[in-house]
């Protein structure tokens, strides 16, 4: 039995990730596919373009067979806990044979290269990227310095693409945990990861997002997106979100009604940064320029975005310290096909799982499970994203919502 798994955000699914979830299923003879998605905050920090529930409706109806989410700690991380929270629901799921991700360079071989100098990081590579990012620079950057140095420009090289970066985090997960799952990588058709050109019927999800924004109309992206993206976004256009600016008030409630000294407790803070955030909440007038405030040649937008959801949804260090010591996790469904329920069957039938299986979390974990620590951050950064974005916390709320059933097994043509 061939399961193929994909991580992603599909934020939104478009028609180059049709062309990567087509392309690996031919490539690894797939008879299911799972998804490990987002849920409401993407990897960067920035609220998604439209809630869990519609993306994973948008994943199955595209051919993914069962959907599950990427819990919030880990989804709203840098790629080294992004890539560790998605792999290890993977492995623990016990029924997954094959790892497929998008990347530039569209080469497992070079991508390993990089990711097994990482994984072991000898005390010289780890002097190297402290003695780096004791310049002044952001952590990625050192990283690739670092490695540049070690070994060679080459290896290095597959540092400076988003998704290739993600691809050696896969890579270095898989390798330290000693997983059976089999990774390959399709090459990225077209576009890059922020690239906001459009070809021929490609554009990256980052572009689509950009014209949306500019008010265009979703007629004119139709190209650009499987028809059942498009109309599931067309039925949901009223929830789009478009904008941090609209959670702006809400951190800035959050960060002047904390003690300045906590805010440094928070995930993504380090020492003295609090005293920036601070000022900048009493002097930014939008969410652009509390960014821009912050920001700075170490501590990159992106951070910074992650920094401001972590102190909306209040994840500390402490708690997500906690999460890691005691290995916690789940597998979350948010949505599944007629496939997708032969295969949770399966994984239950059989006991395949060491982790929780959750369809309803009022009945299916008890108050006391390690893992409410975990769940009580999904929760609430749905609920910050709902307040926002549907005006209320209710409507779409973890409590209230069910997986999505698409009981249509998709097949490819």
């Amino acid at each position: 039995m061939n399961v193929l798994a994909i991580i992603a955000e599909y934020n939104p699914f478009h028609n180059g990730h049709y062309y990567h979830l087509k392309e690996s299923v031919k490539a690894v003879n797939a008879d299911y596919t799972i998804c490990i998605m987002s849920g409401n905050f993407m990897q960067r920090g920035e609220p998604a373009l439209l809630n869990k529930w519609i993306r994973s409706r948008m994943a199955v109806e595209n051919g993914i067979d069962l959907v599950f989410e990427l819990p919030f700690v880990f989804a709203c991380n840098n790629a080294e806990y992004f890539a560790k929270g998605a792999v290890d629901i993977l492995n623990r799921l016990g029924c997954v044979s094959h790892l497929s991700f998008g990347s530039e360079i569209g080469s497992i071989t070079r991508l390993a290269e990089a990711a097994n100098h990482l994984a072991a990081e000898t005390p010289e590579l780890s002097e190297l990227i402290r003695s780096f990012a004791d310049l002044g620079i952001s952590y990625p950057k050192a990283r690739y310095e670092a490695l540049k140095e070690y070994t060679d420009p080459q290896t290095a090289e597959v540092l400076k693409e988003a998704n290739n970066i993600l691809g050696v985090e896969y890579l270095k997960q898989l390798q330290q945990t000693k997983s059976r799952i089999q990774p390959i990588t399709i090459k990225r058709y077209g576009t890059g990861y922020h690239d906001k050109g459009f070809y021929e019927n490609i554009a990256s999800a980052t572009a689509i997002r950009h014209k949306l924004s500019e008010s265009e109309e979703l007629e004119s992206l139709k190209q650009y997106l499987p028809t059942p993206s498009f109309e599931v976004l067309n039925e949901f256009n009223e929830d789009i979100n478009l904008f941090f600016d609209g959670f702006y008030k809400l951190l800035i409630y959050r960060i002047l009604t904390e003690e300045k000294e906590n805010l440094n407790a928070v995930l993504s803070a380090t020492e003295g940064l609090e005293n920036k955030v601070w000022k900048a909440a009493k002097t930014a007038v939008n969410f652009e320029s509390m960014i821009k405030a912050v920001k700075s040649k170490r501590y990159t937008a992106t951070r910074i975005q992650r920094l401001f959801t972590h102190i909306l949804v209040n994840l500390n260090k402490k708690s997500f310290q906690s999460i890691l010591k005691e290995e916690l996790n789940y597998g979350r469904i948010l949505a599944f096909n007629q496939k997708g329920a032969a295969l949770l069957k399966k994984i239950k039938k059989e006991e395949l799982s060491t982790i929780p299986i959750l369809t309803n979390i009022n009945r299916e974990l008890p108050k006391d499970a390690g893992e409410w620590k975990l769940l009580q951050y999904d929760i609430a950064a749905s609920d910050v994203y709902n307040l926002v974005t549907v005006g209320e916390v209710y409507k779409y709320s973890d409590y209230i919502m069910k997986p999505y059933n698409h009981f249509i097994s998709n097949e490819f043509v």
